[in-house]
């Protein structure tokens, strides 16, 4: 086995792509932050050099383990579980800091096990996931209203809603560079709130990664006073509608597996149960 460390995304979305589609929706986040920097990179001259980007191949050549890192977030995993314990220690080797991992669940586990191992470190446990996949919408309940792109006129609520998720659902305390992010993904056509029938909006769920073969839904966020009405599932329902009319043969999404009502809401939708992941944050002695 050996690995190779890349300056450039499109290069290694070459060689690692088919090897993550064939988990397309489980892969979503190594797939979709690839794609992302590999497009960034061909609208730019400049290549972050800080970003980490790691395969790791067996003697034929055959892709075994991907790994990406865009700091200051946590590396990001995936591939054979007998292969992780190679990659922990070629990357301390290569003497790394890693603040935390996040994969599909055997795989994180198996990373996080072996990196505490190599560097004394211990792995807590800070969020566990269930990864969703929706190719047929099914009928469900739908809220009077519209589903409308937020406008530079709801920076300021888009903000305060983007903020409380990340809160509520990530557990984060500190939002670098908020107001930034959501300015681009406004300008991006990216955040989609659902008006009531008095053009109030009362939920937001934004357009994020594209795969190659689907799309990513998430920060889904309806503030307490509109709880319980059946918003999340019309405005969730209805961009997930559009994606798939544009042309993506699935929707994606991962929730809190703590959540039991998230949860509820997009399988109502038609959404299914395709896998698990866990994110660890590790802390050092």
């Amino acid at each position: 086995m050996y690995f190779t460390r890349f300056d450039s995304a499109s290069k290694m979305l070459e060689i690692a792509e088919d090897f993550l589609i064939r988990k397309e929706a489980n892969h979503n986040l190594p797939l979709g932050v690839l794609r992302q920097l590999s497009k960034d990179e061909s609208s730019s001259s400049s290549i972050n050099k800080n970003n980490v980007m790691i395969l790791g191949q067996d003697n034929n050549d055959k892709v075994t383990v991907v790994a990406v890192r865009t700091p200051p977030r946590n590396l990001i995993i995936c591939g054979h579980l007998d292969a992780l314990k190679e990659t922990a220690k070629w990357i301390h080797a290569h003497e790394m800091t890693l603040p935390g991992v996040i994969g599909c669940t055997d795989t994180a586990k198996t990373f996080a096990e072996e990196w505490t191992k190599l560097t004394g470190a211990y792995a807590e446990e800070k969020l566990t996931q269930n990864i969703y996949q929706l190719k047929h919408l099914q009928k469900y309940p739908r809220n009077q209203g519209r589903l409308t792109y937020a406008t530079e006129d709801d920076i300021a609520l888009v903000m305060s809603w983007t903020e409380e998720f990340e809160k509520e659902a990530l557990g984060l305390k500190e939002h670098p560079l908020l107001e930034e992010t959501v300015i681009k993904e406004i300008r991006n056509n990216q955040v989609f709130l659902w008006r009531d029938e008095n053009c109030t909006p009362v939920s937001m769920a934004k357009r994020a990664r594209e795969l190659k073969n689907g799309v990513v839904v998430n920060f889904v966020y309806t503030p307490e006073e509109y709880q319980r009405k059946g918003y999340a599932t019309t405005c969730v329902g209805a961009l997930s509608e559009r994606m798939l009319n544009e042309g993506f043969k699935f929707c994606s999404l991962n929730t809190n597996a703590k959540n039991p009502t998230s949860n509820s809401i997009y399988m109502k939708i038609g959404y299914e149960p395709v896998g698990d992941a866990v994110e660890y944050q590790f802390k050092y002695k």
